[in-house]
């Protein structure tokens, strides 16, 4: 996070991982739900997990398994002029890792990141549609 300290997580999922998730057998979505809990704790989300590469550079994934949760994270102050930040974790997708597969955690996440649903910008901040 800031130098200033820790500031207010909030975990955001979108429609679309929400929907992954819900597919997932119950014991992986608890799994993936309990790790996602943990960013609450952590004094940087960016470095709790790893980081991805390529079209992905900037999102941060999430192990359960052969399971993944990929998420972005945004930082920006609080509204109304106080200085506490906010960190936003977004998750973007989630589901099995199963290398060429059309239902690839990671060729979702990079086809939602494609169609601009989420972007990505060079220093690894998204912003939603």
């Amino acid at each position: 996070m800031t130098e200033a300290g820790r500031g207010r997580v909030r975990i955001l999922w979108t429609t679309t991982a929400r929907a992954c998730l819900r597919a997932l057998p119950t014991k992986v979505r608890r799994g993936l739900l309990e790790k996602a809990d943990e960013l609450y704790e952590c004094d940087d989300p960016r470095r709790v997990h790893k980081p991805l590469v390529g079209p992905l550079a900037g999102c941060y994934r999430i192990t359960y398994g052969r399971y993944r949760a990929v998420y972005t994270v945004e930082e920006g102050a609080m509204k109304g002029g106080k200085s506490e930040v906010v960190v936003t974790i977004i998750f973007i997708a989630a589901g099995i890792r199963r290398e060429r597969s059309r239902d690839d955690v990671y060729r979702v996440a990079k086809k939602i990141v494609e169609l601009g649903l989420i972007e990505i910008d060079d220093e690894g901040e998204a912003g939603g549609n």
